[in-house]
């Protein structure tokens, strides 16, 4: 910041973004005219060392008219290609008076992010002859059959109706029964993946009976039908902060079955590993 006081104040939503398994991310700033007049202001994102300007931009206006003594909230939009070197990497978000901008401006909080090495590809599998993959593949899926049959009649009327994982981007519908994210009709869905007032949450769908309870990091594979049906569901949306790669929630849905999901990736988009039950009388 300037040797004067400057006009605006610029604070962030949190210290770090995570970016989604396509390089994106958004991060949430409040900027405030501290002033009594209004003033233009310029918003500039400045990227930390190593990172590349073109990674960032403004969502909106980037010059935008800021009333006196408000606050405006301002959302960068973080794009990194896969052919970003891995390591941690930051920026910031700076307001610069338009009218004044040598000596009226405020150099915001820096933000960090990390940029994952590329998984190394995998070696191709050795020549085998197409009768002897067609065998192993029948005695596989023979294999496969016999559990699923034997997992749908052992718990006397429960049956897995949908499973499966699924990327659910912002603001989109998810239907927990039919495993589609859109839904192939909005009536249909039960969770929605919701960024509201600039934070994150896991909400349930618009018009559904649909309800939420979060369980917290536990073994997946350890949640059955039978313990999906004692849970206290509520309407309730689950916050960001109460999410995490490796958390697990569950969903009464809309149709009235049960389903376990498991959060596998958390930026902007949301990956999910889920299985629906629908449970007999």
């Amino acid at each position: 910041m300037s040797g004067s006081p400057s006009s605006f104040t610029v604070t962030a939503a949190g210290q770090r973004v995570n970016l989604g398994i396509s390089g994106t991310a958004q991060a949430s700033f409040t900027v405030t005219n501290t002033s009594a007049q209004t003033l233009k202001g310029r918003l500039l994102t400045k990227p930390g060392d190593s990172a590349s300007p073109e990674w960032f931009s403004v969502a909106g206006e980037s010059v935008r008219d800021f009333t006196p003594n408000a606050a405006e909230q301002v959302v960068v939009q973080l794009s990194v290609p896969q052919t970003a070197p891995p390591g941690a990497y930051s920026f910031r978000l700076d307001a610069v008076s338009a009218v004044d901008p040598d000596e009226d401006y405020t150099e915001g909080p820096s933000v960090g992010f990390d940029v994952e090495a590329q998984p190394v590809p995998k070696k191709k599998f050795p020549w085998v002859p197409w009768w002897v993959l067609a065998i192993i593949g029948g005695v596989v899926l023979a294999i496969i059959i016999g559990v699923v049959i034997w997992l749908l009649v052992r718990d006397g009327g429960t049956k897995v109706v949908s499973s499966g994982n699924v990327t659910v981007v912002t603001n989109q519908l998810f239907d927990v029964d039919a495993g589609k994210a859109p839904p192939a009709r909005a009536r249909r869905a039960d969770v929605l993946w919701q960024l509201l007032a600039g934070q994150f949450r896991m909400a349930p769908a618009p018009e559904t009976n649909a309800t939420l309870v979060n369980i917290g990091v536990v073994d997946f594979d350890s949640i059955d039908a039978a313990r999906l049906t004692t849970l206290p569901y509520a309407a309730d949306p689950i916050p960001v902060t109460q999410l995490g790669a490796g958390d697990v929630f569950a969903v009464h849905s809309g149709d009235g079955n049960f389903a376990k999901v498991k959060v596998l990736v958390l930026a902007t988009e949301i990956g999910l590993q889920w299985v629906t039950y629908q449970v007999g009388d």
